[in-house]
């Protein structure tokens, strides 16, 4: 009843997985950890494996003796799918006798696909081929293979829920780099691919606010002229703090009709900020002028 990939990125020190299904919180049966490995345990899911993979990794056991001893442990694990990954060896994944039809996997380079209760066979190969063909960051990868997915079928079912989860070593809560989960959405998949676009736009602005902030001289009016033309055709809430950025920036450096330009932005994103910019002006943080030309019609 869920399709899913797990899958490492090697070269960034990313693992995690992605997963869609009819189901309410499908992405409750992965998990990842950062520098080690990703599980998604479907279908009859069993959360005990989660904890049995890391545990036996750490003990530098291969893919193929964590799963017989799943097998041993488990009288029901013919009802069991599993999708395994580790940055030691290769990934695995298995499929019990008991799924229902149509279930199976296929493993990659770097990823295991697997899926039960799915249109048929197509599914895992869609997924397979548009992650061994995308590029970008393992979360793009990961959604490019969901996406394919569901695109030729997906569950058989219908579609609830999806999530993509990706752990990198030294990020957020946990090592946790990106986790986005949809529920109860008509198409769950495509809405992980709108949060990706969102979270691409920030981060594209995040890293010029960088740029800015690190250079020094004619650098640093260099670096935010072009953060001005990156944001120039992002005027939404997502990116207003940024935009502020660049006029409180701007002000700084003694560009006014830059800084004006971009508060004006800011407004037009956020109008009830126009109470905001009173205030800076009676307090005398921000020159009169300036916030009367920023408010003026």
């Amino acid at each position: 009843m869920t399709f899913s990939i797990v899958a490492i990125d090697r070269e960034n020190n990313e693992v995690g997985f992605a997963i869609a299904s009819c189901t309410w919180d499908a992405g409750m049966v992965g998990t990842a950890k950062a520098e080690v490995g990703a599980i998604c345990s479907q279908a009859l899911g069993y959360f005990k494996f989660h904890s049995m993979l890391y545990e036996r990794l750490a003990k530098k056991m291969t893919m193929a003796e964590i799963l017989e001893d799943f097998k041993k442990d488990d009288m029901n694990i013919e009802n069991r799918q599993i999708g395994m990954i580790s940055f030691e060896g290769a990934p695995l994944s298995f499929t019990g006798a008991k799924c229902g039809h149509w279930a199976g996997h296929k493993i990659g380079e770097n990823y295991a696909c697997q899926g039960n209760i799915l249109t048929g066979p197509e599914v895992i190969e869609k997924m397979a081929e548009a992650f061994e063909k995308s590029e970008g960051m393992l979360a793009e990868r990961l959604y490019a293979a969901l996406q394919a997915g569901d695109d030729i079928g997906g569950d058989i079912r219908g579609k609830i829920s999806a999530r993509v989860l990706v752990k990198k070593k030294g990020y957020g809560l946990e090592d946790t780099y990106i986790d986005f989960t949809i529920e109860d959405h008509d198409e769950p998949v495509r809405e992980i691919g709108r949060l990706l676009a969102v979270r691409r736009k920030i981060f594209g602005a995040y890293l010029r606010q960088m740029s800015v902030v690190e250079a020094e001289g004619g650098a640093k009016v260099i670096a935010l002229e072009s953060m001005e033309e990156y944001l120039s055709d992002k005027i939404d809430k997502t990116v207003v703090d940024y935009h502020s950025f660049v006029g409180d920036t701007s002000l700084e450096l003694g560009f006014q009709d830059m800084a004006i330009a971009a508060y004006r932005r800011v407004l037009s994103i956020s109008p009830n900020l126009v109470r905001y910019f009173e205030t800076q002006k009676q307090s005398g943080k921000m020159p009169a002028d300036v916030v009367d030309a920023i408010l003026k019609p």
